[in-house]
């Protein structure tokens, strides 16, 4: 989750990068799937409970809502950088013609031409990233606070923050005192439903907020999560 949401700020920054807002609308076409991350997370969280079986329909759906808009967004994008079905074509066959070349011991002047013949309209232009905004710092701003490290060095980071979140969810659980995981058992399904929504829905309401918030022109950002 932690990942994604650094993708999803990274391809926000790139449209200031680019000059082209469609970038934008990757971001928000990813947000259905971070959902579906959420979901999977929330069920694990309790444990699978047999009462939480509608997570993996849930999960199901928002996975395939996800595929979906990003699907759109990317295809809106590649039109609006003049993408059409022939240049489509071509990357296909240079990509075809790579991989046709990887089995070669050799490769031969025609297959390299392919592939260094890609649709030049598929590779967006890079500019100067401007100096962000001042807001406080979340997920997906990891990508601009580390902005000065270099590939590998960003990756451990990345790495290391996710794992010791994963460590920090797997094993704090027993932390928790006895009195209050018997209470937790007592209660109905209909509760344990009722906190698995809240775990799934509120986190993905304050993430629509946040990026609905970044999409108004000269809008201040506060409250980053």
């Amino acid at each position: 989750l932690v990942e994604w949401l650094v993708a999803m700020g990274l391809a926000w920054r790139y449209a200031e990068a680019s000059g082209r807002p469609e970038w934008r609308g990757v971001t928000w076409g990813m947000l259905p799937l971070h959902t579906s991350g959420i979901v999977a997370c929330c069920y694990h969280l309790f444990y699978n409970a047999p009462e939480l079986a509608w997570c993996v329909a849930l999960q199901a759906g928002c996975t395939c809502l996800g595929n979906t808009t990003l699907a759109y967004a990317c295809w809106r994008l590649a039109a609006a950088s003049g993408w059409t079905r022939g240049d489509g074509r071509a990357d296909a066959e240079a990509a075809w013609a790579a991989v046709r070349a990887s089995f070669d011991d050799t490769v031969s002047d025609d297959a390299s031409s392919a592939v260094q013949t890609a649709s030049p309209k598929a590779v967006a232009a890079v500019a100067a990233v401007p100096a962000p905004a001042s807001a406080l710092l979340g997920w997906e701003d990891l990508g601009d606070a580390w902005a000065a490290d270099g590939d590998a060095a960003f990756l451990a980071k990345l790495l290391a923050l996710s794992a010791t979140l994963a460590y920090a969810v797997k094993y704090a659980p027993p932390l928790i005192p006895g009195g209050v995981v018997d209470a937790w058992a007592t209660q109905s399904d209909v509760t344990h439903s009722a906190a698995a929504a809240a775990v799934i829905v509120v986190p993905t309401l304050l993430n629509c907020a946040k990026w609905a918030q970044r999409s108004r022109e000269g809008a201040a950002f506060v409250g980053d999560i």
